[in-house]
């Protein structure tokens, strides 16, 4: 084989899934904090034990009249991730759950295309100008599914670092 072919595709998206471990994908969300306060929510409601957040992208929003800054609007993404393992059906009723109570269109998407899938899922690695999402909360216990979750995105890390250094 030749060098090229061995090299890494730079449009692949890697990405962690199952069906035990409840995940969350808060497109455009309106602010972290609401992103915490439902994660709570969920936590205490179903006994997750804890859970953490990533900010997988954002975006700004700046509107300007007359060439002066007239508003500025920050928008992010973020993944929520959940210790407890659950059987699927119990996932599809949390995310279902936290979709449907908080109003968010966004995140009702994202579920809905989980439960096509029959698997929830994170993306882990960059997405065309999207970074990495980066953990920016953790609460509660972190021994179960998030444990389990943070050694896939080390390796995933560590094997596209070496990647990129071929």
């Amino acid at each position: 084989m030749r060098d090229q072919e061995l090299k890494v595709n730079t449009s692949l998206v890697f990405g962690d899934w199952d069906t035990e471990t409840i995940r969350l994908d808060w497109d455009d969300a309106p602010s972290l904090d609401e992103v915490k306060l439902w994660s709570y929510r969920a936590t205490f409601f179903f006994k997750l034990e804890g859970f953490i957040i990533s900010e997988s992208s954002h975006k700004n929003y700046v509107v300007t009249q007359k060439r002066k800054v007239f508003f500025r609007l920050r928008k992010a993404s973020y993944h929520v991730v959940f210790n407890s393992p659950v059987d699927w059906g119990r996932n599809v009723h949390v995310m279902n759950w936290v979709a449907l109570e908080s109003g968010n269109e966004n995140l009702r998407r994202y579920v809905r295309m989980q439960c096509i899938k029959e698997t929830s899922t994170v993306r882990m690695s960059r997405k065309g100008k999207k970074p990495i999402p980066k953990i920016v909360f953790r609460y509660g216990l972190q021994d179960k599914m998030i444990k389990k979750y943070l050694g896939n995105r080390s390796f995933i890390l560590n094997f596209l670092r070496k990647e990129r250094r071929r």
